[in-house]
This record gives C-alpha cells, structure tokens and sequence, in this order.
C-alpha cells in the first residue's frame, strides 16, 4: 500500500481517478455502486484517516452536482453510482488515460 498525500489536491484527484478507473475496469456489468473508502481501496490505499474520506467525498460530491455521478443516500451507507449511458465519466474511466481521467475530474470539481 501506498501513502496518501492529502496536502496536495491534484494527487488526491488522482488518486480517485486510479481507484474509480479500477472499480470500473473490473465491472462485469453497466452499473458500479461504491463508497469513499472503496475508492481509496481500490487505488491502493490502506487508510481510514477521517481527513482522507472527507477529500474523497467531497470530490464525489463535486462530480454529482455535476452530474457525472449519481448519490445514492436511501441507505444508511451513503453510496456512488455510475453507469454506462448515463454517466459521461464511464467510457473514458473504462478505456481512457489516467492521466485524462484525473483532468476531467480535477475541472469538474475545482
């Protein structure tokens, strides 16, 4: 596992573009629901540092309102949702760049 810088933003969106991009790569169907803390799993991170979650959620938050993922909080686990068709983010978290991936996401929620 790797460290999480959470003093430099920029890293921090990478790091969610690695763990949505790995959460959407192994996707056997249209649809992946994850929290803030699958996220940082599946980028390899091993923290549960409130700090680190916050970050996390915020930038879900931030691609929700603009509409490139959906929230689902009829839970008592508030939980994401992307799909394909419905989201813009899937094809190019699918196929795309990490490096794509990351500046569509850190425009998005700057």
């Amino acid at each position: 596992m790797k460290p999480f810088n959470v003093t430099d933003f920029k890293e921090v969106v990478k790091t969610v573009a690695l763990g949505l991009h790995k959460i959407i790569s192994d996707a056997r169907g249209n649809c992946v629901s994850f929290t803030p803390r699958r996220v940082l799993e599946f980028a390899g991170i091993d923290t549960t540092a409130p700090i680190a979650l916050t970050l996390v959620k915020h930038i879900l938050e931030g691609l929700t309102e603009k509409g490139l993922v959906v929230k689902d909080d009829s839970r008592s686990k508030i939980r994401y949702i992307i799909c394909r068709g419905r989201s813009p983010l899937w094809e190019p978290l699918k196929e795309g760049s990490l490096e794509d991936i990351t500046d569509i996401i850190y425009r998005a929620v700057e």
